[in-house]
């Protein structure tokens, strides 16, 4: 029997051999972090060093032209990607420096959804509204809200701006079943990603992180919800 003491603290030998769990637990953590940054990065690495090769020896004109764009887009992406990790991480320097401009919602949107791939014209319901935010952080929260409802949701997509007590909220809706209970509740977790975005599209789980620390960095917030056949995520922004 203890005395004195905790009752039934652990001994040393418990303790050292729960460090060594945790240890070996976040080595793991840390390979499987290693692994899925170093493989999404390798894509568009990969693409541009194939683009530049090919662009040595381009036979006429047009073919550089297209070349060149390639490389662009691959390389805004690789920095899109860099980007999303420093702000994921906490890397305040990552963050959008343009300075707060009013900025009109629907443009934005419509920009970001081109800029997606989405097809066709986006028809954006409500007012088209102008908030006072960071014009690249609202265009890289759409952004990604766009991709995810892309990727991961069935049918149209539709975009709402709408107001509150406090400022405007925008509204990006996709169709389908989306990630179940349990997913959501975790969905704004650092490199999680659910099982049905695992299945369908390479990924580094980071898009909802970034969106979330995006907004809030202009005091707003991203939020999810679940309605009536589809999924919403909700931008929330001051007026």
């Amino acid at each position: 029997m203890a005395t004195g003491g905790e009752p039934n603290a652990p001994s040393g030998a418990e303790t050292a051999i729960d460090l060594v769990q945790a240890l070996a637990e976040l080595d793991a953590i840390r390979r499987r972090v290693v692994n899925v940054v170093g493989h999404v990065l390798r894509t568009p690495v990969t693409t541009i060093a194939g683009m530049a090769a090919a662009l040595q020896v381009a036979p006429d004109d047009e073919t550089r032209d297209r070349l060149v764009l390639g490389l662009a887009r691959n390389a805004r992406r690789l920095e899109e990607l860099l980007d999303d990790l420093l702000i994921a991480a906490g890397v305040s320097t990552a963050l959008p420096v343009d300075e707060l401009a009013s900025t009109p919602v629907a443009a934005v949107l419509a920009s970001a959804w081109t800029e997606t791939g989405g097809p066709g014209e986006l028809e954006v319901q409500g007012s088209p509204q102008r908030v006072s935010v960071r014009p690249r952080s609202l265009q890289r929260i759409a952004e990604i809200l766009f991709d995810n409802a892309l990727k991961y949701g069935h049918g149209p997509v539709a975009a709402r701006i709408g107001t509150t007590s406090t400022g405007i909220r925008i509204e990006i809706e996709s169709a389908g079943d989306g990630p179940s209970d349990e997913e959501l509740t975790h969905a704004f977790e650092l490199l999680y990603r659910g099982e049905h975005a695992v299945m369908s599209a390479p990924g580094l789980g980071l898009g909802l992180s970034v969106a979330r620390e995006l907004a809030r960095a202009d005091g707003g917030d991203v939020t999810l919800e679940r309605r009536a056949g589809g999924l919403v995520a909700l931008v929330d922004l001051p007026g």
